[in-house]
């Protein structure tokens, strides 16, 4: 038995620094993770059935699609919330039907990146919500932030397909760094560096197209648009990358993203 304690320890630790990284203190984190919150780590490709009549699933890092029953496709980053409990919780100004309307019991997602999930019993989270206020505002944050993102990104408008892929790639950007071999000026030695950039990657332009009931087409005129307009970065030979969007210009991307 003593052997098998210090990866028990090391798997709790890393529940905790995840649930960290959601804006919780230190006491709802460990009620959290004496509720049975467990980490979960996905690869790139892996796809997950999730019993949502059982548990609830936070992402904490990573990008993935979700694919409804309905055969809707949603493309989510990290400090997202797959469950139904934030359904039965008000959220703002939300009409109090729509926000208790009972999700699907089961969910499915395919993994677009590497993966972090925590796993929590919906029966103990469920009282921790009632009990620790924290806790149960956290749920409705990000319940509230799905509905909002939901609303924002898939549901029907008006904005012309290149303001609506803009959009989506703004919510997917996120910094990365990557080790790039330069020349050095100095003395023309080729060095090693660190650079670091802003980038959305994950989704194929296919998924963003259904993702946003567009045509593939489409999606991929939008794509050379937002390059020609500086707001993507243009590749150049050989530089193009499937599933990778290096931003140029967030501003001027974000704006499109609004129509302008």
């Amino acid at each position: 038995m003593a052997a098998s304690y210090p990866p028990i320890r090391a798997a709790i630790r890393d529940t905790s620094d995840h649930l960290s990284v959601l804006g919780l203190p230190p006491h709802s984190v460990a009620n959290l993770v004496d509720a049975g919150g467990r980490t979960r780590r996905r690869a790139s490709g892996h796809q997950m059935v999730l019993p949502l009549h059982r548990s609830s699933f936070l992402l904490v890092d990573g990008q993935v699609a979700e694919m409804g029953t309905d055969g809707r496709v949603r493309l989510w980053r990290e400090a997202m919330i797959f469950d139904g409990i934030s359904k039965t919780l008000p959220i703002g100004d939300v009409h109090q039907e729509e926000s208790r309307r009972p999700g699907p019991s089961t969910g499915f997602l395919r993994c677009m990146s590497r993966c972090y999930f925590i796993e929590l019993p919906n029966q103990r989270s469920l009282g921790l919500v009632m009990s620790d206020p924290l806790v149960g505002a956290l749920f409705l944050r990000l319940g509230a932030k799905r509905h909002a993102l939901t609303e924002r990104l898939y549901a029907a408008t008006r904005a012309t397909p290149v303001a609506r892929v803009a959009a989506l790639l703004d919510y997917l950007a996120k910094p990365r760094r990557r080790h790039v071999v330069r020349t050095r000026e100095s003395d023309g030695q080729l060095v090693m560096t660190v650079e670091e950039d802003l980038v959305a990657s994950g989704p194929s332009q296919a998924e963003i197209a259904d993702a946003l009931c567009l045509g593939r087409a489409t999606v991929e005129k939008a794509v050379s648009e937002l390059r020609r307009l500086g707001a993507l970065k243009a590749f150049g030979p050989g530089e193009r990358t499937n599933r990778t969007y290096p931003i140029e210009d967030r501003e001027r991307l974000s704006l499109i993203a609004l129509g302008g």
